[in-house]
């Protein structure tokens, strides 16, 4: 059987590194020289290792960051993934995750085709997790849970990890990857993309339960290790049927928003894209090898291997596809804003449920780290009874963009009060309920806006009262405002006003600029908060004191799709974003469109 020895020897490092004190500097070189067969290492592998140490100021956390987004991923001269893709991430809390590619010559053993192993070292101190990941299609997390399901040995997986231990005791071959000796995975043409290897599923969130230590023999070289001193390995999640989805559009929202989320979660697959014009630098088919392309929605909504219909098109065609999908019997999730009339989306939400499939609307920023930390300080009552809420959507861009956008042209379903507006409009929805009336400003603060483009700016105000308030009383006064001229060091995000206290946050979660960065979902970093919000309150002295507060561990967006995945699964109640609210937030937007144009406040009926 043979190696490639770059290989055998990053995984060789990274057993050294489990043991929580390599040096780099004085045990860099040693971690190399240790014993392989002739046959297995082809090469020096000293030679091959020291030239990734640039100089003795490299450290364990930037050993290997800089091949994170290396192009080289494959040997085109012996077919093999290279070093490069074998390559490990460390970041600054010494974190470390570990991606090796195994290719394997198809005849190196009649049950074995292809390998891609995957080590997920995040918690050094502790447990070490070993997948196997599937390299067909898209890599990811799921891929990763797939490649258990092909064990070739057909017991269950306590007897696999019985037969294993039993089979690795005769084996003579090389010590790495022993584990999964019986593995049998499906052949992949394309490991070698950055689709394949680097599969927005990278960082295993969830592991099932399996068995730690399948076989004794996993340490230094040749030689067995205290069990104590082992890593622990543990199967992965089996998923025998994931979930398949189809996508509706390849722009933005489909590249950004949806896709990285859902090749993300282990129950789902990213089986096919409509896109009508693919160009050479925008290709669905190119982005992601091994999927079906569609030219038109029909064709998509008619196959029937398809359980879930993502429409991320212009919302002016919400409705048509959104009603083809759920005629077709497919579960739905649609971009926001839901329709263009609150009648079509009620109209939706009742065919869904006359159908009995799950229809959902992606209100993303229900899982902004800043608002799941203002929904905290809410429900623990530290600002007390509430009575202003802002939520603001501010930039600075006086002049309009060089090249029109579909959104900057007034139709159906356009304008900032569909864009943002239906964003900042759910978020004190989902906070406070639906208000008693609606008072709205929509239009434009660039100048020379010309005929037929849309609304660049809003400001609708919900007023929520009650009887026991009395006809003096204001009530709770929600203002949700999106504008494009706001000359700030930093926008402000959110300003809440309680008994008790005050909360202001600025700028804008990190979330979207970090997806359009390359960053993938549960990545390290990914969703953190850079800027803390400030928490005033009043002591019991009567003294008034700030300080800053940390945002809540982000659930980040992905757990929109991990609720739509429990509801799928028989947990309605996990539906991420009910529909029928969602027809809701669209009546809202319709009354404060309707309150601009009348110049009065309307009630909400």
């Amino acid at each position: 059987m043979t190696f490639p020895f770059s290989v055998a020897h990053v995984a060789h490092l990274a057993d050294l590194l489990s043991e929580g004190d390599f040096d780099v500097d004085q045990d860099y070189t040693a971690a190399f020289d240790f014993d392989i067969p002739p046959d297995q290492n082809p090469g020096n592998p000293q030679a091959d290792a020291l030239p990734l140490l640039e100089s003795d100021e490299d450290t364990l956390d930037n050993l290997f960051e800089r091949y994170i987004n290396t192009d080289q991923l494959h040997d085109e001269d012996s077919g093999l993934v290279t070093a490069a893709a074998a390559t490990a991430i460390a970041d600054t809390m010494s974190e470390l995750t570990l991606i090796t590619g195994l290719p394997m010559e198809a005849d190196a053993h009649p049950r074995l085709e292809r390998i891609h192993a995957y080590l997920d070292a995040r918690d050094m101190a502790s447990d070490r997790i070993l997948a196997w990941q599937q390299p067909f299609d898209i890599g990811g997390e799921e891929l990763a849970r797939e490649a258990a399901d092909n064990l070739s040995l057909g017991k269950t997986d306590d007897d696999a990890a019985t037969q294993l231990a039993r089979e690795e005791q005769a084996w003579e071959g090389d010590r790495v990857f022993r584990e999964w000796w019986g593995a049998r995975l499906q052949e992949s043409e394309d490991l070698h993309l950055p689709g394949e290897v680097f599969g927005s599923g990278w960082l295993l969130e969830e592991q099932g339960e399996g068995w730690d230590d399948p076989a004794p023999w996993h340490g230094e070289g040749h030689d067995a290790v205290d069990p104590s001193k082992r890593r622990s390995f543990r199967a992965p999640k089996l998923v025998e049927n994931p979930y398949v989805f189809g996508v509706i559009g390849y722009g933005l929202s489909a590249k950004i928003f949806h896709i990285p989320f859902i090749n993300a979660v282990s129950d789902f697959k990213l089986y096919a894209v409509v896109q009508r014009s693919p160009k050479p630098d925008d290709d669905a088919g190119k982005d992601w090898p091994g999927i079906k392309l569609y030219r038109s929605a029909e064709e998509l909504c008619a196959d029937p291997d398809v359980d879930v219909v993502v429409i991320t098109t212009a919302p002016v065609a919400h409705f048509e596809l959104t009603k083809l999908a759920i005629e077709n019997g497919k579960n739905v999730i649609v971009e926001k804003p839901f329709t263009p009339t609150s009648k079509e989306a009620f109209e939706l939400a009742d065919l869904a449920n006359s159908k009995g499939v799950l229809l959902t609307v992606y209100q993303n920023r229900r899982w902004d780290q800043d608002f799941l930390t203002l929904k905290k300080i809410l429900a623990d009552g530290t600002l007390g009874r509430v009575v202003e809420f802002h939520t603001f959507f501010d930039r600075h861009r006086p002049e309009p963009r060089q090249q029109a956008r579909w959104q900057d042209t007034q139709s159906p379903g356009t304008g900032a009060v569909y864009d943002l507006g239906t964003h900042l409009i759910d978020q004190v929805v989902d906070l406070f309920g639906i208000p008693t009336s609606v008072t709205g400003f929509t239009g434009s603060q660039r100048k020379g806006r010309g005929k037929g483009t849309s609304d660049d700016s809003c400001t609708v105000i919900l007023r929520y009262h009650t009887e026991e308030e009395g006809e003096s009383g204001l009530g709770l006064i929600a203002t949700a405002k999106a504008g494009v001229i706001s000359c700030e060091e930093k926008q402000l995000r959110f300003w809440v006003r309680g008994e008790k206290g005050t909360w202001k946050k600025w700028d804008l979660d990190t979330q979207e600029d970090q997806l359009k960065q390359g960053l993938r979902p549960g990545a390290p970093g990914y969703g953190l908060e850079a800027e803390p919000g400030l928490l005033t309150t009043i002591g019991s002295d009567g003294k008034i004191s700030s300080t800053q507060v940390k945002g809540v561990e982000p659930q980040t967006y992905c757990e929109f799709y991990k609720k739509f995945a429990a509801a799928l699964n028989g947990s309605k109640e996990e539906i991420p974003v009910d529909a029928s609210r969602a027809a809701e937030v669209i009546k809202l937007v319709e009354l404060a469109r309707e309150s601009s144009l009348q110049g009065k406040t309307l009630d909400v009926q």
